[in-house]
């Protein structure tokens, strides 16, 4: 799996068990009391996901906007050295 679809990948799994968890909530025998209950957890549960992974992605972006970063800034160093020595040379 590409690492650029793996987001979309991710979201569409959670929203996949989403929609699963509520359709086996919706043939489970409960009452209705129950049921909504059952589907207000769910639902909680699906935004804790949901938040959990949106931390996590966020995490993973800064570490490789962190890693860009030291790598141009490392590329500048080596071409201002290189430039250096060739107009002094």
């Amino acid at each position: 799996m590409k690492r650029d679809h793996l987001p979309g990948t991710i979201l569409t799994f959670a929203l996949g068990a989403g929609i699963g968890a509520a359709a086996a909530l919706l043939f489970a025998p409960h009452t209705g009391e129950e049921l909504r209950g059952n589907i207000a957890e769910g639902v909680s549960n699906g935004v804790d996901q949901a938040r959990r992974t949106g931390k996590d992605l966020r995490q993973r972006a800064q570490n490789f906007v962190g890693l860009a970063k030291d790598c141009v800034h490392d590329a500048m160093e080596t071409g201002d050295k290189a430039y250096s020595q060739a107009k002094n040379a």
